[in-house]
This record gives C-alpha cells, structure tokens and sequence, in this order.
C-alpha cells in the first residue's frame, strides 16, 4: 500500500477498551497516524444506512469513511510518567472499591454474630479488624485467657492509653454478652467474619503501597503540586485528575475539558420547546467525574472553627441554591472548578483565592494596561 500510493496508510479503529490501546501504542510506536474512534461517533454513522447490515467488511469501510466526514483528532503518544500515573491511580481506585464491597460483607456478617459491636469499634478500624480475624468469635472476647491480648489491642492500636482499652474491653464484654442471646452463633460465620477481615488488612495494605507509588511519581510531576494549590484538592485527588486529564495541551480551551470531563448539561430543544429538566451528558471519564464530585462537596464545606475549605465556592454555592436544586447547584460547582483546574494547568500558575469582585478589577487593570 505504501509503494502504491507513495505515502504511509491511515489507521482508524473503534475503541475497544483495553484491546485497542495495545493496538494505538503498537502503530504510534511504528509512525503511523492513527485515529482512534469513540463508538459513539462509529455507531453514529454504521446506523445512517437504511438497510440493516452489519459485516466486518462494512464496519471496516464505514470507519475509512470517518477522517473525511468529521474533524476527528489524531491520537498521540501520551507522556510516559502520566500515563503511569493514571494507570495507578485507577488502580488505587478499583483496590478503593473492592474494600468498600469487602468491609459492607464484613459487618452484615458480624452484626448476624453481635450486632453491638459497629457501637464498641468500627468494623473498617485497624483495631476492629485485627480483632476479629484473631477471635472472630464473641465467646472467644469473653476468655480469660485471651483478657491480655485483647487488652493490649485495644490499648496499644488505637493508641489511647490504658483507660480508653479497659473501657472499650468492658464494652466488648457487654456485647460479648448480649449477643449469646440474640446472636446466630454458627461456624460458617465466624469463618466468614475471619475470611473478609483479612480480605480487608490485606487491601489496606496494598493500598498503602500503591499511595507510596503514586507519591513518588507525583514528586517528579510539577502540574500535581499546582492542582494541589486549589482548595479542595488534594494529594490523592490531584495525581487522579492529572493522570485522567493527562496534557493539557490535548484541549483548546476550558469548555472541551468540561465536555471530556462529562458534566457538560445536554441539550434538548424543539421549534420553540427548549428542555429545562436537563441532565449532564455522562459522556467522559467516570473517574474524572467522581473526583471532580468528592472535590466540589469538599469545597463547599465548612473547616475547623468554622472557616471555609474555600469562601468563593462556597458563596458561589450558596448563590446558586437560592435558584436551583441542590444537586443542580453543585454540579455548577463542578462546572467551575474543572474550569479552575484547566486555567491553573494551562498558565502553568498556582491557585490564587481572589473574590468575584476583585477579579473584576484584576481584569479592568489589565486592559486598561493593554489600552
């Protein structure tokens, strides 16, 4: 093909998950220009005929018809050390979620056992977990022979001191107590408490290593310390929105961000009906999307003594719920700061707090400036 028509061929293919990504690192590597299709737009085109076929042949000639019907971009190799980074950090987030999973099975477990025991310790605590994959059994809580080493766990994990151990001891002993009533004291449970337990230490444990990885490769990332700069984001959440994003450069401007991010509202409207009842599009990275949620609750909080994560966004909310529905108004606030993030990223500057108001006269100076 390349001596036939003096020139390298084109790659176009639909994404395909993980199976494609091998395939783009694989030509990109080779020189080729490869453009890589969201199934969005593929699909979009393979229905535009009115008869129903579908066969390897027509996709394949459907896609080469892509590149001339739409202004798609060219895929590009993507910076190594962010690239390793979006991979740890979705990494850290699926770890994230099977504890979660592991934990709920957890305490439905011991609460069939002694359902007291989530008001003496946390079932997610180190202490709670060290004791029940040790004595899964309450009966094992009340042993004399095991007074010593139940007492040092909980006077020397929680790191307490002695009272606080022989308080929450005496509480373990009321449950112990309590639930040789109510309880359903068969084997297979406590098996299960002891198995999800250790489930659970061992996750944790992996999740550590995986923040220790993810901190070594952000100290060698400027822009992680920049987005560490706004209110609200933080050291795990800042290495997350990097790797997800990855070069800013990719986005024109902060509104194609919005779009990639998927808290974009969609659009519906006809003749003169315009869609007020509008929800966001959905459309980008679901990872993204949830950091941008957990960062903007975060934002809109109050601090210690009553001082704001950040006093503009969280004005700026209070604002908006004077008109909108609450969960309207915090995906305004969403809309905002991925908006901060993509100035933040794209100047290359950290975050400065400035109020509405002084922001007004920083633009009012720098024309008169220009002027």
């Amino acid at each position: 093909m390349e001596e036939a028509f003096c020139s390298k061929p084109v790659i176009v293919l639909e994404s395909t998950g993980h199976y494609s990504q091998r395939i783009v690192h694989f030509f990109l590597k080779q020189g080729f220009e490869v453009y890589h299709i969201n199934p969005l737009i593929s699909h979009s085109i393979k229905n535009s005929a009115v008869r129903k076929v579908k066969t390897d042949k027509v996709d394949a000639l459907e896609l080469a018809k892509l590149p001339f019907m739409h202004q798609l971009r060219v895929s590009s190799m993507v910076n190594e050390k962010i690239a390793n980074l979006k991979v740890l950090t979705r990494t850290r987030c699926h770890l994230i979620e099977q504890r979660i999973t592991s934990l709920n099975q957890l305490q439905a477990a011991i609460e069939q056992v002694a359902h007291l025991f989530p008001t003496v310790l946390n079932p997610g605590s180190l202490t709670a977990l060290t004791l029940v994959s040790k004595f899964p059994s309450p009966a094992e809580w009340s042993k004399p022979s095991n007074k010593k080493i139940i007492l040092t766990m909980l006077e020397t994990l929680p790191r307490q001191g002695k009272l606080y151990g022989k308080q929450k001891y005496e509480a373990l002993l009321s449950c112990a107590e309590d639930a040789e009533f109510t309880g359903i004291w068969l084997t297979a449970n406590f098996s299960t408490i002891q198995r999800y337990a250790r489930i659970v230490q061992f996750l944790d444990e992996e999740i550590n290593v995986m923040d220790k990885q993810i901190k070594e490769l952000s100290n060698q990332l400027p822009e992680v310390a920049l987005l560490e700069s706004i209110p609200g984001i933080g050291t795990t959440l800042a290495p997350l929105f990097l790797g997800e994003i990855g070069e800013i450069e990719r986005f024109a401007n902060a509104k194609q961000l919005v779009a990639f991010s998927g808290i974009d509202p969609s659009v519906r409207q006809s003749g003169n009906y315009v869609g007020t009842k509008n929800k966001v599009t959905k459309r980008g990275s679901p990872f993204l999307r949830h950091g941008l949620y957990i960062a903007a609750t975060t934002s809109i909080r109050k601090a210690s003594k009553g001082s704001q994560v950040n006093s503009v966004m969280y004005d700026y909310y209070q604002h908006k719920i004077e008109t909108k529905m609450k969960k309207q108004a915090l995906g305004a606030v969403m809309n905002k700061l991925i908006r901060i993030i993509f100035s933040v990223l794209k100047n290359k500057q950290p975050f400065r707090l400035i109020t509405p108001d002084q922001k007004v006269k920083l633009y009012q100076k720098v024309r008169l400036k220009a002027a």
